[in-house]
């Protein structure tokens, strides 16, 4: 790939930023393998840094941690929020050519289809938007995928569908819960099926039982159906369900908004292209059996005619290395020593300081050397775990606090002095 070179938005000459307090860089170490890398940067950064090398091009990462139920650890969603820490990431900056290497399972479709078209407007008019999938892409980050000119997939890298995901409630460990909007809908026909199954069998035995009148028949099937059937009816809510269709069509539509701006069709022929599109959009939010079903590059091209291919052999071991950090959330653009970045960092940075980044003001800009050179990023966020905090039980457990009734007595509703990291990655304070 040929060497890329990015500018500010507005077209002025790189210069640093004039907060330089906040530009910080981490000490250089000679090799990316030795030990003493381990200590000076986290894990999946090393790993960010080191495909960056390999590409030779600009690269953003949005790598949100997978959760782990066992340790009370939820899957990082899309949100608003992720949308404006990747916002920060990408600052001003203008790229001809710009991977974005994606691991997520999903979130808030809306702040998904914002996040694509933020990436769109800072790509030059020819520049192509590549999408890297080193393990998963489902949901809404699938609808990342779409506004891409390609996928390229890892050896077990997968898409899911698009189906919209509905919130229903609240896990047990008190992050939020959802459904997939096409389920709530495909059990509501599942529904009707088994009615018109109900009365079809109903008359049929009744039938069989020399009950000859038709009108006999038909009163007597209808009744016994009505009985089997109403208090499954009775506990849909039907305000819902033109919400949930609704969900449905607004991924529907993002998804071909994105299909129209990218080169993401193998066929694109002008005169077919409008159809290509409705179907190809159309097939990921209606047409697959279950929210986690894997959509490979086999799918991708053979099915939906995309243009998807396998990673390149020699990112395949860095590929492999993010699913070793996939407890890790990092957003973040890299410029690799190929490239020539439009800033500067000054100051130093440990492991300490990575761990306790809050980028919540602002994204900041780092350095780091290994073997390859000198790496520059610009973090919007990083955490090395996130776990959801619960006031109401933490506030409970402290010694003299009392429990949540006391904390809502003192505080208008709200536990009191009880710092947390929420599921986007901020610290928040009761």
């Amino acid at each position: 790939m040929s060497q890329q070179t990015s500018s500010p938005a507005d077209g002025s000459p790189a210069q640093a930023r004039p907060d330089s307090g906040k530009d910080l860089v981490v000490e250089p170490v000679p090799t990316a393998d030795s030990p003493q890398v381990e200590k000076k940067i986290p894990d999946v950064v090393r790993v960010a840094c080191r495909w960056a090398a390999a590409i030779g091009r600009p690269t953003a990462f949005y790598l949100l941690a997978e959760g782990d139920p066992a340790e009370d650890r939820p899957d990082v969603p899309i949100t608003k929020k992720t949308v404006a820490q990747l916002a920060s990431a990408v600052g001003e900056d203008r790229f001809d050519d710009l991977d974005l290497v994606i691991q997520s399972s999903g979130g808030d479709i809306h702040a998904a289809y914002q996040m694509m078209s933020l990436l769109r407007g800072h790509m030059t008019e020819q520049g192509e938007l590549v999408a890297c999938v080193p393990g998963k892409a489902q949901s809404s980050a699938t609808l990342l995928c779409l506004g891409a000119d390609k996928i390229l997939l890892g050896e077990s890298g997968a898409l899911g569908p698009l189906d919209a995901q509905i919130r229903i409630g609240v896990t047990e460990i008190g992050t939020p819960d959802y459904a997939s909007a096409l389920h709530l809908l495909k059990g509501l026909n599942r529904l009707q099926r088994f009615s018109l199954e109900t009365f079809d069998e109903a008359a049929a035995c009744l039938y069989e039982h020399n009950v000859s009148r038709n009108e006999d028949i038909l009163k007597y099937s209808i009744e016994f159906s009505k009985a089997i059937t109403a208090p499954l009816y009775e506990r849909i809510e039907s305000q819902n369900i033109g919400y949930w269709d609704q969900m449905l069509l607004t991924g529907e539509a993002y998804g071909c908004r994105l299909l129209k701006r990218g080169k993401l069709l193998r066929d694109d022929d002008e005169l077919n292209r409008a159809e290509h599109i409705r179907q190809v959009a159309h097939h990921l939010v209606f047409d697959y059996p279950s929210h986690e079903t894997v959509i490979d590059r086999d799918e991708l091209v053979n099915e939906l005619d995309l243009r998807a291919d396998l990673i390149e052999p020699r990112l395949r071991p860095f590929a492999r290395e993010f699913e070793t950090c996939t407890s890790e959330t990092l957003i973040a653009l890299v410029y690799p020593p190929q490239t020539r970045p439009p800033f500067q960092t000054s100051g130093k940075m440990s492991i300490a300081d990575w761990k306790a980044l809050d980028t919540d003001g602002g994204a900041r800009e780092v350095s780091w050397s290994n073997g390859d050179g000198r790496f520059l990023l610009r973090v919007g966020l990083y955490r090395q775990r996130i776990v959801p905090g619960n006031p109401w039980r933490d506030s409970a457990r402290q010694a003299g606090q009392g429990g949540p009734a006391a904390q809502y007595a003192v505080s208008h509703g709200q536990p009191r002095g009880e710092e947390h990291v929420d599921l986007r990655g901020g610290s928040s304070r009761s």
